[in-house]
């Protein structure tokens, strides 16, 4: 079970995947606020999250924990590539199949940290 303090840094991170995928899904995404809302929820994770300890909690959701937190930290890199891939790309078709790529590794973030926030339930 994730303390409250886990739990609420998790909620914030999730907040702001929310935001990314609201910009993301938008006709128009402005890549400029894509890129800063990209940028707090990398911080957040590296800075907040990353670096609580987790020996309080069980040895099975530590172990949990520690699997999510390592996807998410590779969809992020990833996340971030696609978006300076996005910021490059002129032509239609590739706007559009970048942005498709953005939503759903912004989708498989909401994923897993759905699944972090329903261990701390």
């Amino acid at each position: 079970m994730l303390s409250n303090f886990h739990y609420q840094s998790y909620q914030e991170f999730a907040a702001l995947l929310d935001q990314l995928q609201a910009n993301a899904s938008s006709a128009q995404p402005d890549v400029a606020e894509l890129r800063q809302v990209f940028e707090q929820a990398q911080q957040l994770f590296r800075q907040q999250i990353l670096t609580k300890d987790t020996s309080s909690l069980a040895a099975s959701a530590a172990s949990r924990v520690r699997s999510y937190n390592t996807e998410i930290d590779k969809q992020l890199r990833l996340l971030g590539v696609d978006i300076s891939f996005l910021q490059a790309a002129r032509q239609a078709a590739t706007l559009i199949a970048r942005k498709a790529q953005i939503c759903t590794r912004i989708q498989t973030l909401i994923n897993y940290c759905n699944g972090l926030l329903e261990v701390s339930e």
